[in-house]
């Protein structure tokens, strides 16, 4: 059976949907026997990276102008030559035109439930509807968590029995790093010159980054000569950093890391004091569990499916209270022991996140929707 998947999502910049399909093709070789897969790609899309987990496939690119016209039209008529027998989408959009039997993923409704995208007319009519009618086609709705699943349910009144729970692969790359030079040539590559406190991720409104700034501004200035904040992921002038002419030495030690090498992200969770992730809404949240799964101690938000995915191995805190923010980093910064034990069951977490659960599970429904 021939299997077409929308590779778009594998750029220069990895996102969540690139490390799903990373992680699914780096495990899918195993399948070969039942199944033909062809990927399909844009001018910007990256099949070497990672090296070798795509060189077996087969790749079509199909230069896009215009997104919509790729996704309705292009995507379509190549489906149809390559004689595709279920397409998947990493997305909630598919071609409506196609012929072939159809999966699509919601791995979050974000757009729909937080401001300031939900205010936005095109979130809450093109974004909704589009979903609603891609639904209506597909055999199956693939999401990351129960709690998006029950998201769309609520939201969008999708049935039940479409919606499949599949939670996602932790990269094995993501290991806990104790080589001592790897650690300090990363230090000095980044210009981190003391213990710091970590964020991984974009700058995007959800993410709520700027009360993670105020956080720290709010710690015991002993704390904050002890530990740096590292922000990796997105431009310090995008924060407001209302504090900057206040507290001066606060500011200088709020350190932007804004590209960092994929190779180099191990390390720099490995090395952290504690990891802080604020966000406001998740559909499933990669970077706490890969900084629990290189042994970095993890406080989070407490928001949509942060709790069902990190469980009893990190501290919780509301995203909307920065003094509560503040007060949780401070009582692990200020507790070494609280510090390991947490350290410990982030390590026993991740594990459940890293085995080839989730190829297994995909294929199933791969199977499952060839054969309805």
């Amino acid at each position: 059976m021939k299997i077409g998947v929308d590779f778009r999502e594998l750029s220069s910049s990895t996102t969540g949907i690139g490390r799903i399909l990373v992680e699914f093709f780096r495990e899918a070789k195993a399948y070969e026997k039942d199944f033909d897969f062809i990927l399909f790609g844009n001018q910007a899309t990256n099949f070497l990276s990672p090296p070798h987990v795509f060189e077996s496939y087969k790749k079509v690119v199909i230069k896009e102008k215009w997104t919509f016209w790729w996704d309705q039209i292009q995507l379509s008529n190549e489906i149809k030559r390559n004689h595709i027998d279920l397409f998947f989408s990493p997305y909630y959009k598919l071609p409506l035109l196609t012929k072939a039997k159809s999966i699509i993923s919601v791995f979050d409704l974000t757009y729909l439930l937080v401001k300031p995208y939900s205010h936005h007319l095109r979130n809450r009519l093109y974004i909704k509807n589009f979903i609603k009618m891609a639904s209506r086609k597909a055999k199956k709705i693939i999401t990351s968590s129960h709690h998006t699943k029950s998201d769309l349910k609520a939201l969008l009144n999708l049935p039940e029995e479409k919606i499949e729970v599949i939670y996602p692969r932790i990269s094995p790359e993501f290991r806990r790093v104790q080589d001592r030079k790897r650690i300090d040539s990363l230090s000095k590559k980044y210009g981190i010159h003391k213990k710091y406190i970590l964020y991984v991720g974009n700058f995007k409104p959800h993410k709520n980054v700027q009360s993670l700034v105020d956080a720290y501004h709010h710690l015991p200035d002993l704390l904050k000569r002890e530990y740096s904040l590292v922000l990796c992921g997105g431009e310090l002038k995008s924060l407001e950093l209302k504090f900057e002419r206040e507290k001066p030495g606060d500011f200088q030690s709020i350190i932007s890391i804004e590209q960092l090498a994929d190779e180099d992200l191990p390390s720099l969770y490995s090395s952290a004091e504690l990891f802080v992730f604020p966000s406001f809404y998740e559909g499933f949240g990669f970077p706490p569990l890969e900084a629990m799964a290189c042994g970095c101690p993890v406080v989070s938000s407490h928001a949509s499916s942060l709790p069902e995915i990190l469980g009893n191995a990190a501290l919780f805190f509301n995203p909307y209270q920065v003094e509560e923010i503040s007060k949780t980093a401070k009582l692990i910064l200020e507790n070494k022991g609280f510090r390991e034990s947490l350290r410990e069951k982030g390590l026993e977490r991740a594990k459940f996140f890293a085995s080839a659960r989730m190829t297994e599970k995909l294929i199933s429904v791969f199977k499952a929707a060839c054969e309805s």
